[in-house]
């Protein structure tokens, strides 16, 4: 079973939300440095946790596709994506919010507190 840490799932919930839009449609390819943007981060830093997240299977990379969650990496995420996704609608819809801010805040509850208050507060919401 892999261990995620708060970097590797912040890692994973990024690509998962650039790969797939909230509101439905196509899927977008996702480059390293989408990641690296999206995070506040080095290039070369993103790539080098890009790699090792390949390296333990949970992310796919091609020059067609980009990078993308494996089934592993999907299997990893479990409910947290769910959560996230849910925490980040909730704070959307705060109208003092920017939509970076309301991702940035529900990412910082998905990774940061612990999972069964992350679990119970997203029970909460519709």
């Amino acid at each position: 079973m892999t261990v995620l840490t708060a970097a590797k799932l912040r890692y994973l919930l990024t690509v998962a939300e650039l790969s797939s839009p909230f509101g439905g449609g196509e899927s977008r390819r996702v480059r390293c440095i989408d990641i690296a943007v999206r995070l506040g981060v080095a290039r070369p830093s993103a790539c080098r946790m890009l790699e090792s997240l390949c390296r333990e299977g949970l992310l796919s990379r091609s020059r067609e596709e980009g990078v993308r969650l494996s089934p592993a990496g999907e299997s990893a995420l479990g409910e947290r994506l769910s959560q996230y996704r849910k925490l980040a609608c909730c704070f959307r819809s705060h109208p003092g919010l920017s939509e970076f801010d309301a991702s940035e805040a529900a990412m910082a509850l998905v990774t940061s507190a612990p999972e069964r208050t992350v679990k119970v507060l997203t029970e909460k919401l519709p």
